[in-house]
Parts: structure tokens; sequence; C-alpha cells
């Protein structure tokens, strides 16, 4: 749709016209109704439009054509490309904003949402009245309750909240029903409710809900296990918020799969709205939260180092650092480089707290609204106003929405680490003389300097740990004394103890500067090794040296059945240990080529001239 298509259809389907803001720069206009705020946002330049959607702003901006906004920052506003959506998901977000607004006052006012022709012009078709839902339904026989059921949807509730509230108070009417349906006829509708049912899918909905209740469960249209779930959710045909969360449990672990990831992803994220709703315990969110529990924990372990052992500090390192994985250093001596790694983290913590946020992550705010994509009628009030998590996560609760403070990963996250580890690496081999040195990377110079600190904690803890540990019983050192005084004695004739008395000095303690204080050994044998070359089978050195020399290399793999990317896999996982990083890439010719920074490293490394 061009901007005059757009400007035209709001001003023949609502009457009215986009209006230049106050921001004339940036060639603003906005869209609002007599007396209300704007429902849409219009960008002439940009060719961008903000629409207003309060209840389904985060569903809308998960379909493919829309975006977060960007005129309007407001979580219940959605952007667009107006020229790039279709016309038809347009006018359908374009008449839902309408109505939001207009209908959210309570002052309503009926206006023409549909052309009419004028009374002069000549048409064949007669005004007709259209049959109501609930004659339609009773034609068909109905059993009494869901007749009772159908016959109560109430028309009169403004738009906004028409369909929630009257699935609630309709489904609190049917909470006890049960149906032996032998038909089965399908359904499919996005936000499914009974209104939505004809007699025979109402029937089919009731049947296969009563079977489901009795253990009995069977696939059916994944809109009735919607409806299934949303009566959940609003805790219709159960006792309590107990019961309720037991069951959705259980549809989850049980029976959600057979309708694909998109319900799961859905139940588990209101299973956790349905938690801090009703307030439910705290065994209740550490199974629903156990993945936001587990990362909570893995950031708490980085910003409390000390108090946690090196092989758990290195886990969370691990599953975030694919260079520490592969580090020559590492895989010779984990434990040793868990330690070592604890002491430099350790010291990158007490100088730099703030190096997690360079490093990993930052601390941001998460909002989110309750039971958002479902049909969930607000009748009450959340229990609670805050649910702390764990020490890292405290959810504020207020009306219809959730915050926490949470950590979230940078973009470059794995870079970064990768970097951080790269010179950890490099500064222990030029330390320890270990392995082939490997060229600096751009890292911030405090970093380096509580590396280097952390390096030498590292040493010093290592020093105390070889000290040996000599344990004395001084009630057996006593007796030994004087046993050994009691056979002297026995020994030495009188003449000889009268001398012995004479010339025994005097015992003098002996000064605390002359004592020998254990020192480490600069020749003390290190817990890592080193190779002088790289293991390289004789392919994969022909390859190396045919690229060092810019020679073909074709011919050979040809004749010897090999392939250019499994040879160069295993070359760069070998000279990883010299280098620190990928010594060969494929160029946009998908060839094999030696990355300039390392041809000298490799050329030296394989004495090429």
């Amino acid at each position: 749709m061009e901007i005059q298509e757009l400007q035209d259809y709001v001003a023949h389907k609502y009457g009215l016209h986009f209006h230049t803001t106050t921001e004339s720069e940036r060639n603003l206009q906005e869209l609002h109704s007599q007396g209300q705020r704007p429902f849409a946002l219009l960008s002439v330049n940009g060719g961008e439009l903000d629409v207003h959607c309060p209840d389904f702003a985060q569903i809308i901006r998960q379909m493919s054509q829309f975006m977060e906004p960007r005129l309007m920052n407001h979580p219940e506003w959605v952007g667009m490309k107006f020229h790039e959506v279709s016309t038809r998901d347009l006018e359908n977000v374009l008449d839902y904003a309408f109505k939001a607004t207009t209908n959210g006052s309570g002052n309503f006012v009926a206006q023409q949402l549909v052309y009419l022709p004028s009374d002069d012009i000549d048409s064949k078709y007669q005004a007709q009245s259209i049959p109501q839902k609930a004659a339609v339904m009773k034609r068909r026989r109905l059993p009494a309750p869901l007749q009772k059921m159908v016959e109560s949807y109430d028309y009169t509730i403004l738009p906004a909240n028409e369909q929630v509230e009257n699935f609630y108070h309709q489904g609190q009417m049917v909470a006890d029903y049960e149906d032996d349906y032998d038909q089965i006829y399908e359904f499919q509708r996005y936000y499914p409710d009974y209104h939505a049912m004809n007699a025979h899918q109402l029937r089919t909905y009731f049947a296969w809900r009563t079977q489901l209740r009795h253990g009995d469960f069977t696939v059916s249209s994944t809109s009735y296990a919607y409806v299934y779930i949303y009566e959940l959710l609003n805790n219709i045909g159960v006792q309590d918020p107990e019961e309720g969360y037991r069951k959705l449990l259980e549809f989850d672990q049980r029976y959600a799969s057979n309708y694909g990831q998109r319900m799961q992803d859905y139940l588990h994220r209101w299973l956790q709205d349905y938690v801090l709703y009703y307030g439910l315990d705290r065994e209740k969110a550490n199974l629903i939260f156990a993945d936001q529990l587990a990362t909570d924990r893995d950031y708490h372990i980085l910003r409390h180092p000390a108090e946690y052992a090196p092989s758990e500090l290195i886990a969370v390192f691990l599953g975030r650092s694919p260079y520490l994985k592969k580090c020559r250093l590492y895989r010779q001596a984990p434990d040793e480089w868990a330690k070592l790694v604890a002491n430099v983290w350790q010291r990158v913590t007490q100088n730099q707290p703030e190096a997690i946020q360079e490093l990993m992550a930052t601390r941001t705010t998460s909002t989110k609204y309750f039971f958002a994509g479902a049909v969930y009628y607000f009748h009450d009030h959340p229990k609670l106003t805050k649910y702390p998590i764990d020490s890292e996560r405290q959810y504020v609760i207020q009306d219809r929405k959730y915050s926490a403070e949470i950590w979230y990963p940078l973009k470059d996250q794995t870079k970064r680490l990768n970097n951080f580890f790269h010179e950890v690496d490099r500064l222990a081999r030029q330390q320890f003389h270990l392995g082939h040195p490997l060229k600096a990377r751009d890292l911030d110079q405090s970093l380096l300097r509580a590396i280097d600190e952390g390096l030498q904690d590292y040493q010093k803890q290592r020093a105390v740990e070889k000290q040996p540990k000599v344990e004395l019983n001084m009630n057996e050192l006593a007796q030994i004394r004087t046993d050994a005084s009691a056979t002297r004695e026995s020994l030495l004739t009188e003449e000889e103890k009268q001398t012995d008395e004479e010339i025994r000095p005097q015992a003098q303690p002996t000064p605390v500067s002359e004592r020998s204080v254990p020192v480490r050994s600069e020749n003390e044998s290190s817990a890592y090794h080193d190779n002088d070359q790289p293991d390289l089978t004789a392919d994969e050195r022909y390859l190396v040296e045919a690229l060092l020399k810019q020679q073909p290399y074709e011919d050979y793999l040809k004749a010897h059945h090999l392939m250019a990317s499994i040879l160069v896999d295993g070359i760069n996982e070998k000279l990883f240990d010299y280098l620190g990083d990928t010594a060969i890439e494929f160029n946009a010719d998908d060839r094999p080529v030696i990355v300039e920074d390392y041809e000298p490293d490799l050329r030296e490394l394989f004495k090429e001239d």
C-alpha cells in the first residue's frame, strides 16, 4: 500500500485524516479520533508506520511483516514498513487499533465503518435481518447446558473485552459439563473460543474435554487444545490455582508435544505467568523457571568467583568461549588451567568489577505482559507485587505486566571472551615459557594487568601447594625424647656424664631473619608440556607448503582422493595450539588461503624462506 492509498483508506473507513505533529523535522503525522490519543504515527519520509495495539502488540511484532516500533518507543506499539505489509494485514491492524482506542474510554460512539451507497443508487438487493447465532444453534438442538451457554453471550460488552469476558463467564457456566458426542468435527481459528464454534464443534470439543479429564487423551484440532489451555489459565473447571497449575503442567509434559513446538513455547511462557500472577510457591517457580535459574547461577558464579570451585567457574566459560575449549594448555592440564583461570578472573573482578559487562552481558530491564497471546479475562488483581526468583532476578508485578532486571548477553559475547582467553593463553605461555608464542590481540590495558596479576597469584598458590606438609604429634615427640635420654644416661659412665655437662652449650633461639623460606625453583617441572612441531600428516603438510609457495595442489588432492575442506579443518585444529586462531580460510572463490597475519609465523614454523 502506498502513502496516498493509506491516507485515502483511513479517510473512507474512519472519516479521519493524518495530521502533522510538532516534530516537523522528522515529518511525522499522527492519526487520532476526536478527543482520543493517537493510535497511528506515520513517517512520510521513512515510509514507516507505528500502530497502537495494546493487548496484542507483542504477538503482532513476531509476524514476519512487522517489527519493533521506530517512531513511538512503547511496548504496546507495533512498527512496519507500510508499503511492505500486505493490504489485508495492514487494514486488520489499523482496524484493531482504532477500535481499541475508541472503546477504551468507555464512551463508545458508533461510527460508520462500512461504506453504504446513497439512496439514489439503484440496487436489486434488499435489506435482510442477520440471524443471531443463538437462533441458529437452537435449530441444531444443542443439549440444554450448551444452549444456555450460547444464549448467554453478551454483545453489549465493549469490543476490547468482549471476547475474553464472555469466554470467562460462558466457561464458568459449563465448567463441569460432560458430553459423549460420537462425531468429530475439525476446528481451526486464531484465538479460539466457544463463540467461534458451531453446534457440531461445540459437541466435539466438550466430548474431547470429557475424555481428557478421564485420562483418555486423543489428538484433536489444535484450536480445541488451545481452548482447553485457556480454560485452565482462567481457572475454569478447577478448584484453585494449585489444581490449575497441576493440570497445565500435566498437559505441557504429556500432550503439548503432539501440537508442535509453538504450543509448547506458549504454554511454557504461560506457566511462568501463571506462577507469578497467582503467587504460587517457590517449588513450582523453581521448576518452571529452571532455565532462568541456571542462567542466573552462571552470572552469580562470575560475579562471586571466590565462593565457587575452579571447576564450576571454568564450566561457565567453556559454555561460552569456543577458544577456551580448543586451548592447548587447558586440554593438556584441565585442572591446573581451571585454577589458573580462577585466579585470573578473581583478579579481574577485584580490579574491574564492571568487566563482566564489558566481556559478557549487560544488565537490562525485561518487561512482559501476563498471558500475552491467550484468551484471558483479568477479573482479579495479581496476588503479589514482588516475586524474587533468585539473587539475580526479582520480578516486580504491576497490574497486567511484570518486569525484572536481568543479565542480557552481549551480541558479540563469544568474540569478546575469545579475545580475553587468547590473551590469558598468550601471557601464560610467555610467563611459563610454554608452547609457541602467540600474537597479541587488542584488549583493554586494565584487563591485561589483571591477567598478569592473576598469573602471579596462580604461581604463588602453586608454590604453597608444593610445600611439604609435615604433621607432628607433640606427645609422641616428647616420649621419644624421654626414651632417648634414658637410653643415653644408661650408656654413659660417671666421668662422661660430668664432662658432657660441662661442655653442653646453652640453646639459643634462631633469629627469624635467618629461618629458611621455601621458594619454587626455576627448573621445577611444570604441569604443561610442549612439542616443537605441530603433528601434521604428510597430506596436511603438503597443502600448507603448497599454499605458502602459492603452488597448485589440486592434482595432488585428486590423486590421493582428498577433500580440501577436510584437510583444512585438520590443519586449523592442529595449528590452533601454535597460533591461537584459524590459520587457513576459504576465499570468495571457495579456495583455501593462508590468513595474511599468520603467514610469517607459518613460514618460520615450517622453515620456509
